[in-house]
């Protein structure tokens, strides 16, 4: 149903004739008649009497004017609420992220989020990067802060940073006292790695792959945090994000081993579907991520292209 013709026939109603209704609307006659001509051949049914210049509401024409009308006033009470400024207490949006992100790059833009929307729900869904961009493209989710690379023909991503992911072992690990080791003594030890699916699993898999090195894996996990912890106590060695592990070394806890010839990086970076509107409360946010990154003009040169 055409909600123009729905305003066509209200008018008609109100004016008391087609030529008078194509007046106050500002359209000609014939578009007032053509248009209340395909509201009651979708209808099935006739609306108006025609009496010369002057019509009546059929009966069905009574029964649709009280259904109108209620629609007439949700359509104004949605404008009303759609142009009101700010965010009605109690709604919100939902957006996406890798664990790391929410515990290391979010949690002082999500305090001064939520100090300048507080009337704004966020619902945080935490999961791998192919989860989160799943949930992008069925809609169930504004944005994530994903790892990168990840092309899909319906998302744009941009990076945000570059993480290194240093090896990492316990302070009472044999390595733990050697500035450099080989790749070959590596993948004799057991290897705590992030799930095969993963980014940052493909990007250790594939440096190993063209050494023909297989790596020993252990575990497989999808917790940085849950991985540096197991490092720490001694179970296995592991390439994670230095984000994860900074403090870690800083204390001493953990020690970083460079491997001959070999460096791991991961990119995070923010992810939508393609041609996605961010309103207001949204797009503070997500402008706020890219601010912090220094990557706002990059974004509005992705919005010009």
């Amino acid at each position: 149903m055409n909600l123009q013709h729905v305003r066509y026939f209200l008018a008609v109603t109100r004016a008391g004739g087609f030529t008078q209704a194509a007046r106050a609307l500002h359209v000609t006659q014939p578009t007032v008649s053509s248009g209340i001509a395909e509201l009651e051949r979708h209808l099935g049914v006739r609306l108006f009497n025609r009496n010369g210049r002057s019509v009546e509401l059929t009966i069905e024409g009574r029964t649709f004017l009280g259904y109108a009308l209620q629609l007439e006033d949700v359509l104004v009470e949605l404008e009303d609420h759609l142009h009101r400024p700010g965010v009605p207490a109690g709604e919100g949006f939902r957006f996406g992220a890798i664990d790391a992100a929410v515990i290391y790059l979010l949690p002082e833009l999500l305090k001064a989020y939520l100090h300048d929307w507080p009337q704004v729900d966020l619902a945080i869904q935490v999961a791998p990067s192919r989860y989160l961009v799943e949930e992008l493209l069925v809609n169930r989710s504004e944005f994530a802060l994903v790892s990168l690379p990840f092309e899909h023909p319906r998302v744009q991503t941009l990076v945000l940073l570059n993480d290194a992911m240093p090896l990492v072992v316990g302070a009472e690990h044999p390595f733990a006292g050697r500035a450099r080791v080989r790749p070959d003594e590596v993948v004799r030890e057991p290897l705590i790695l992030f799930h095969a699916d993963s980014v940052s699993r493909k990007i250790v898999d594939e440096h190993f792959a063209e050494l023909g090195l297989a790596p020993r894996v252990v575990m497989e996990m999808r917790s940085p945090e849950a991985m540096r912890k197991l490092v720490e106590a001694g179970v296995g060695i592991s390439f994670l994000p230095r984000m994860v592990v900074e403090e870690a070394l800083v204390s001493g806890v953990l020690k970083e081993v460079s491997v001959r010839g070999m460096k791991f990086d991961r990119q995070i970076g923010l992810a939508w579907r393609r041609g996605r509107h961010f309103g207001p409360a949204i797009r503070h946010l997500f402008e706020a991520i890219l601010s912090r990154y220094g990557k706002l003009g990059a974004w509005k040169e992705q919005l010009k292209s």
